[in-house]
């Protein structure tokens, strides 16, 4: 059997205002498509298996500017064009270069949070099947249907109803879905993600995703995890570990879980954690990672110790809102209380990256929290919770979430004439807050104004303090001796108090290294925090100007007031 195949998988380009944002600056590949891919790479019928991510991308380009998809068909012709359809900003630009690949006579397919939410949309537009739920077993399915004995691709209807967990059009044009594909079981089982299906990348990747798990057990109103992959699942640690030493051997050393919840199974988290810490010991490897967990990993000591010796420096931490009720109406299920509490304990031991949902919707009629309430309430938190830095958006009712059911429900919708897809990055209101007893203008600016007090300080700061010079030649001069010895003290007072209260051995029986030294060593950590975050707001700064730049040359501001 000749393998005669091309597949191309395409990562759409961001929109403009959502590239400027500090996550489209972070060049990491989104990891769902590769994965889907790297099940076929080895395929009998596939010859050229590949991949490129428009946010990251160094090929030929149009005059435009953008990829030219013209140029790489004419180059190498892709029989089969799969395209990442999760973000919802993106749609648009997918469904434009899904035309454009139907035109060269490719068959289009889609997968992804959106398109399985809104398959009749993506089927209107470009696309030929839609995926639903996980990918990997589903492509060889649809190879099988869609290979024909000539060496080529062809649309077969009739084979497409016996694969489950598929949309598409049929020969009059009617809508079918062949149902709900039982979840995968065993991850092991899927071939390893590969990344270097990538093609034509223009930039070297910021860190490494490695997807160790999916799904969620938890029922955040406002998210789609846990309705495209279900609870939690995992692979094994041998799985992920195998992943982390490819790129680790490559010469990577910063490495992201894209696990929703990387503490959901503890006792897997600390298993994964301390084998890559003996790895990094026994090959002399730097490794930094970033997790995203819940507040929960605060109260188990062993999982802290275990993601410590892993290297992870950062936690992403979903706090969403520092009110109860808020907390109440996302379904969260937790406290402020309890928020604060873990945050300040977790920041002893990592950075701590805040996200945030600014006037999250109420789910109970007359519920009105102020705009000033909210601006002190989130003021207060974030200066309690010790957070590093911040992530403060508007709502996104993302089709699939049980949020955007409940305000299509309400009548509180944007109609898409209005905010369109690509407005649904939460730089841009989509919703009506009205009911809320909020002003759309204050809703949609307030958000933008905490970020940027945040990232560039207040209009005196701003003008007379640009790029945080000022900060700079402090910490560079008598701020370092200053800061040490403050900190110093500060830890030295606290360590002897701490060991009185949980130790019984006279304070001279003690080592005198330990006293000088733990103080010394956590002194020390603070120092490096104040350094990391002034070099992190600086750049932010940067990030945050162009961003609100790209939304005020939007004039969504008079959009809204249609309303």
């Amino acid at each position: 059997m000749k393998k005669e195949l091309t597949i191309i998988g395409i990562i759409p380009q961001y929109p403009r205002h959502s590239q400027n944002n500090i996550y489209a600056k972070v060049k990491m590949p989104s990891v769902g498509i590769l994965a889907v891919m790297s099940q076929i790479v080895h395929h009998p019928r596939c010859k050229d298996v590949y991949a490129i991510d428009e946010n990251n991308y160094g090929g030929p380009l149009t005059d435009q500017g953008g990829p030219d998809h013209s140029f790489l068909q004419a180059r190498q012709p892709a029989h089969l064009a799969l395209f990442y359809g999760g973000m919802s900003n993106a749609v648009p630009r997918l469904f434009a270069v899904a035309r454009q690949y139907k035109g060269f006579g490719a068959i289009t397919i889609a997968g992804g949070s959106h398109v399985d939410a809104l398959p009749e949309e993506a089927l209107q537009s470009g696309i030929d099947i839609v995926v639903h739920g996980e990918g990997e077993e589903t492509i060889t399915e649809l190879l099988a249907v869609l290979a024909t004995d000539n060496d080529g691709v062809a649309l077969n209807r009739p084979g497409l109803a016996a694969v489950s967990g598929i949309s598409f059009l049929d020969e009059t044009g009617a809508y079918v879905f062949t149902g709900r594909r039982q979840p995968i079981c065993d991850l092991n089982d899927l071939a390893d993600t590969d990344l270097t299906l990538i093609k034509f990348a223009k930039k070297r990747w910021s860190a490494i995703p490695i997807n160790r798990g999916r799904g969620c057990n938890f029922s955040c109103e406002f998210c789609v995890v846990n309705k495209q992959y279900g609870k939690y699942k995992s692979a094994s640690v041998d799985t992920a570990l195998r992943q982390l030493i490819k790129y680790a051997d490559l010469g990577y050393r910063n490495f992201f879980f894209t696990d929703d919840n990387f503490a959901q199974n503890p006792a897997e988290a600390i298993a994964l954690c301390n084998a890559i810490g003996d790895y990094k010991r026994k090959f002399k490897k730097k490794i930094d990672m970033i997790v995203q967990v819940r507040t929960e990993a605060a109260e188990d000591d062993a999982l802290i110790e275990a993601m410590r010796r892993a290297g992870v420096t950062t936690l992403a931490i979903g706090y969403e809102s520092p009110m109860d009720e808020e907390l109440r109406a996302m379904h969260k299920g937790v406290t402020v209380e309890k928020l604060i509490a873990r945050s300040q304990k977790l920041s002893n031991y990592f950075y701590l990256h805040g996200m945030f949902i600014f006037g999250y919707p109420a789910n109970k009629p007359g519920t009105c929290i102020t705009i000033r309430e909210r601006v002190d309430a989130f003021k207060t938190f974030i200066k309690q919770a010790k957070i590093d830095t911040i992530q403060l958006l508007n709502a996104v009712p993302l089709p699939g979430s049980e949020l955007r059911a409940r305000l299509k429900r309400e009548g509180r919708l944007l109609p898409l004439s209005m905010a369109g897809w690509d407005k649904y990055d939460g730089l841009f209101l989509c919703y009506d807050p009205r009911p809320d007893g909020l002003d759309p203008d204050d809703l949609q600016n307030t958000p933008k104004q905490l970020m940027e007090r945040k990232y560039l300080g207040g209009f005196l700061s701003r003008k007379l303090n640009y790029g945080n010079w000022l900060n700079w030649v402090f910490l560079a001069t008598i701020g370092f001796p200053i800061q040490f010895v403050v900190f110093y003290s500060r830890r030295f007072v606290h360590h002897i108090i701490e060991r009185r209260q949980t130790e019984c051995l006279p304070l001279r029986n003690r080592p005198l290294s330990a006293i000088f030294t733990v103080p010394l060593a956590t002194a020390w950590r603070d120092i490096k925090r104040k350094w990391r975050n002034l070099f992190i707001k600086t750049y932010a700064g940067a990030i945050t100007k162009r961003w609100f730049k790209e939304y005020r040359d939007s004039q969504y501001i008079n959009t809204l007031r249609q309303l």
